[in-house]
């Protein structure tokens, strides 16, 4: 056995090693953000008069590469049995362009070094969350991914606090030196970490007990996020769409058991479930309200209040800080409750709370046509905005977990020996990266059409359509369906 072994391979380690990963991607996603107009003007001599432009290029060439490599990264972390080669070579790229992007002094390595930085902090986020999966139980999971989400959290809130003030206290290369040695940091530990295949297995074994004790009609239903009767909760679910020949689903009359379906066919037969599609919808909807923030709150604030940096600096700490503390909280919750309750009241309760941002444009409300009580009422709606919105956070990583891992109990392989679970957040991945391109656009031309009052109304309908969407089709706390459940297994491997 070698040195270490108990701890190196403890659940306890490994997420310990995830959770500095993600935070570090987060972390490095806006650290360059207060540093990039003196990276083009001092380092790579850009006109002031250019720089607006190249920023907006730069920040947006992340998320463009993020969609189109995500499903590239699933689908090869999906064939490869380990999951430490994927990460730390994640981890290797973001290092390497980030090392590009700090020594750029001509603009096609800026684009370079960020377009290395986006592959690398994809399949971190990808093969993360598939290996925090491979480690925890399904009952923890959205305890687990709940104090993910503050951490990364966390680390969307120190990046551009952290670069911006230490460019103007210690010079340029210290600045970078943070996210270096934070990123060696994180190879060191995943390659410490040992993946334990005895996790997986028990693991697998722990979570196809919980739901086949569903099966019988005298316990109690499960409280977990996933609905986990062990069984899709009806036939016409998804009998028809795995008993068709696009599924590529090859049965074997005599074991039931299901071989490995084409790549194809795996995204046929996910977004194939109303839920994931309901759920990726609202995991997109959500961080295009997070990008909505940030293109409309400054100019906002700056135009109506005559606010500079530090109050809008602030406010975005208001927008961002609750989520330390909610986000394990309301983990807990799905745990306890599911994730359509939560989601549904979540958006609910930001369309008024967006409304009232839109007020405070003091044009077409006159009760709040003082600026003390409209910058009052502002502050107050923010704030509540970063508590509120935590209950969205991590509705489609949790959907699609939950989807993957009913299609794995009733056909065992369906999606190969080592699980869908790479392609499946790369799906949740894209949606979230959408949703960080479609905000900006959506806001920004919306405030510039109609101004700043309708955009958020029509936000705010948004959410209310959201709302009835999510009530609808995520799942709730599981109940018992055991003759239902005995139908479709009949059903499928007759």
């Amino acid at each position: 056995m070698s040195w270490g072994y108990s701890w190196r391979s403890s659940t306890g380690f490994i997420i310990a090693c995830i959770i500095i990963a993600l935070f570090a991607e987060n972390f490095l996603y806006g650290f360059v953000v207060p540093i990039l107009p003196y990276i083009l003007e001092n380092r790579n001599h850009v006109e002031p008069s250019d720089t607006q432009r190249l920023t907006y290029q730069v920040l947006t060439i992340y998320g463009a590469v993020a969609v189109i490599s995500g499903l590239l990264i699933g689908h090869w972390a999906d064939r490869i049995k380990s999951r430490r080669i994927p990460l730390i070579l994640g981890l290797g790229v973001a290092l390497v362009g980030t090392v590009v992007l700090a020594t750029a002094t001509k603009l096609p390595g800026l684009f370079v070094g960020r377009t290395l930085q986006a592959i690398g902090g994809t399949t971190a986020w990808i093969v993360g969350y598939a290996t925090l999966r491979d480690t925890i139980q399904a009952k923890d999971m959205g305890k687990i991914f709940g104090l993910v989400n503050s951490f990364v959290s966390a680390g969307a809130l120190s990046g551009p606090a952290v670069a911006g003030s230490l460019l103007e206290l210690a010079g340029y290369w210290a600045t970078w030196s943070i996210v270096l040695i934070l990123l060696l940091l994180d190879i060191v530990m995943r390659l410490v970490m040992i993946e334990n295949p005895s996790k997986r297995s028990k693991k697998a074994n722990t979570d196809n007990g919980e739901r086949g004790a569903l099966r019988d009609d005298t316990q109690d239903p499960s409280n977990a996020p996933c609905s986990r009767s062990g069984q899709i909760d009806s036939m016409t679910e998804d009998t028809a769409l795995l008993a068709t020949p696009h599924a590529q689903l090859n049965r074997s009359t005599t074991s039931g058991k299901v071989q490995g379906v084409s790549a194809g066919s795996f995204y046929r037969i996910i977004l194939g479930q109303p839920r994931v599609i309901v759920a990726l919808l609202s995991y997109m909807t959500h961080s295009s309200l997070v990008a909505s923030y940030n293109t409309t709150l400054p100019t906002h604030v700056r135009q109506t209040f005559g606010w500079g940096s530090l109050a809008t600096g602030l406010l975005f700490v208001g927008l961002q800080a609750p989520a330390i503390v909610f986000s394990p909280i309301c983990g807990w919750l799905r745990d306890k409750v599911g994730t359509r309750v939560p989601t549904s009241v979540g958006f609910i309760l930001l369309a008024p709370l967006l409304w009232l941002l839109g007020v405070t444009d003091q044009v077409h409300h006159h009760w709040v046509s003082s600026k003390d009580q409209a910058s009052l009422l502002y502050v107050v709606s923010i704030i509540t905005i970063g508590c509120v919105q935590n209950l969205l956070t991590s509705v489609g990583t949790i959907e699609i977990t939950c989807t993957v891992d009913e299609l794995e109990s009733k056909h065992p392989g369906i999606f190969g020996p080592n699980g869908g679970y790479s392609r499946a957040y790369s799906l949740s991945n894209i949606s979230f990266t959408m949703g960080l391109l479609v905000g900006p656009l959506l806001s920004g031309s919306l405030t510039d059409a109609f101004g700043y009052y309708y955009m958020n109304s029509a936000l705010a309908c948004i959410c209310v359509v959201l709302s009835l969407l999510t009530i609808t089709f995520l799942r709730g706390k599981s109940i018992p369906r055991s003759s239902k459940s005995n139908n479709v297994d009949e059903t499928l491997t007759a």
